[in-house]
């Protein structure tokens, strides 16, 4: 599989945002973090990040104005980086092109974090454990009332909308991924969309531009797709949170995303979308949160890769002496220091080298007849 367009400019794919399309659930083609683990052999799974997201053709005459043709172009250096590293989190290959148009015919290009800035391919090593989450970071109070479904009392901070032609029943279940309950939804009768049909609770407040995680617990009659987000209650309507669609299994599952907010206001309404597809939905310890926990990082024999996957610049603790990449590209990133701590920003990654580590250079394999 081929995550074309990853991540882009906003850090999301044309699927879901970058913890789905990392870790799932990724509606209808699955994760990155799946098809590394269930492709068949040999798995050619890549991420293929482009400097330009735009369309091709954008004007509709066959042209296309190739920004590498500027003989002053330069990369996006920290798109690039957060496409590697977000690649090295598992094992996976990696591309950073121009552009869906031509790919790689536009411009060939070759970055300081391939090599070691020359040293030699294969200078990470083999990777010595699976990627982890680093950092002490920790969302805030849950905005969202009654959302671990326990009592009478808590199912009364939500209520359940319905439009004409849909119908639909919610009750407290005995089915619970946490405590003693949760709820169940009973849809009965829908014309196949997903708003006409909601879970919604308020209000939220919501400050542009600051992330938000989502996370809750849920399964289904069988699988099927849901949606959420938190948006103005009059108005225009205007949508501040888009989670996006997950696709949830007939068993209980964990679910987490985060989004930054696009809109600011104190009396949001979050919703759950349960319209699309008839059947019943059950959902449990529902939390909205602000914050962002998506700063991980994998170690391999020859150093780490570390990414920052959230809206602010982040202060990670390496818990040792990591060194840089002395690189001639982006020296005010990869200025060959030695650190004990590095501070990452927004939607960007990192590879340090681990201090006084032998390089291994992998050489290909040459088959004589």
């Amino acid at each position: 599989n081929n995550y074309e367009g990853f991540p882009l400019d906003n850090s999301d794919s044309y699927n879901g945002n970058w913890h789905q399309t990392m870790f799932g659930a990724l509606p209808h083609i699955g994760s990155y973090f799946e098809w590394m683990a269930k492709a068949q052999q040999p798995n050619l799974t890549m991420i293929e990040t482009y400097e330009d997201d735009g369309a091709p053709d954008a004007t509709g005459d066959g042209s296309y104005d190739n920004p590498c043709d500027d003989p002053n172009f330069t990369p996006n250096y920290r798109k690039m980086r957060f496409g590697l590293t977000s690649a090295l989190l598992n094992d996976g290959f990696f591309s950073y092109e121009i552009n869906t148009n031509g790919h790689g015919s536009l411009c060939l290009l070759w970055f300081d974090e391939y090599d070691n800035a020359g040293q030699g391919q294969g200078y990470l090593g083999q990777p010595v454990a699976a990627a982890y989450r680093v950092g002490n970071i920790t969302p805030g109070e849950n905005q969202l009332k009654g959302g671990n479904f326990e009592t009478q009392a808590d199912l009364d901070e939500w209520e359940l909308g319905i439009e004409p032609g849909y119908s639909a029943t919610l009750a407290l279940d005995s089915a619970a991924a946490s405590g003693a309950a949760s709820v169940k939804i009973d849809i009965a009768q829908t014309q196949g969309t997903d708003w006409k049909i909601s879970l919604d609770t308020g209000p939220v407040s919501v400050i542009s531009g600051t992330d938000y995680t989502l996370s809750f617990w849920a399964k289904a009659d069988r699988e099927r797709d849901i949606n959420a987000w938190a948006q103005q209650t009059s108005g225009n309507w205007d949508t501040y949170l888009e989670f996006g669609a997950t696709t949830l299994t007939a068993t209980w599952q964990y679910y987490e995303m985060a989004v930054p907010a696009n809109g600011a206001d104190a009396q949001a309404r979050f919703s759950f979308g349960l319209g699309q597809d008839a059947g019943s939905v059950w959902l449990d310890d529902v939390r909205l949160q602000q914050g962002n926990r998506d700063i991980w990082r994998r170690d391999y024999e020859g150093g780490i890769a570390l990414v920052n996957a959230t809206s602010v610049t982040k202060t990670v603790e390496l818990s040792g002496t990591f060194k840089k990449i002395n690189g001639a590209q982006d020296p005010a990133v990869n200025d060959g220091s030695l650190v004990t701590q590095v501070e990452l920003s927004p939607h960007d990654g990192l590879i340090l080298l681990r201090a006084g580590a032998i390089s291994k250079v992998y050489l290909p394999l040459i088959l004589k007849s």
